[in-house]
């Protein structure tokens, strides 16, 4: 696949990935994706090396949890309003095959990637929160 093509498809991965997210945002209190880059010719398709964030925080107490999401890597953050700094795990992902390949695990469409690691972040929320 020549390259440019290879970044097109990437591209549209990673934007039906950040959109299962944006369609869970009217469902969870708290949840925001903001795309930290886009394609040069177009206002809607995500930068597969730029990538987007997906930010969960309660207002109540000031934890919070953001999950940035590239093609080449992903990282959890995590944060508490006590001031115990941020905690950081980093994951392996590969959009470039039919699956979503996130570490070890597979997942056949975006919605399930996205409803799977809301549920990761929520309990990483969970525990800075003190729940």
């Amino acid at each position: 696949m020549p390259r440019n093509e290879e970044i097109e498809r990437l591209s549209e991965r990673m934007t039906y990935l950040a959109s299962a997210f944006r369609n869970l945002t009217d469902r969870v209190p708290g949840l925001r994706v903001d795309v930290v880059g886009y394609m040069a010719d177009s206002d809607t398709m995500v930068h597969p090396v730029a990538g987007f964030e997906i930010r969960l925080q309660r207002d109540r107490n000031g934890a919070g949890v953001s999950l940035y999401v590239s093609a080449s890597y992903a990282e959890l953050t995590r944060w508490s309003a006590v001031g115990y700094g941020a905690r950081r795990e980093r994951f392996d992902v590969d959009f470039e095959e039919e699956d979503y390949q996130w570490g070890d695990a597979a997942f056949e469409e975006p919605e399930e990637l996205a409803q799977e690691l809301l549920g990761y972040m929520q309990f990483n929320l969970d525990e800075v929160s003190g729940k």
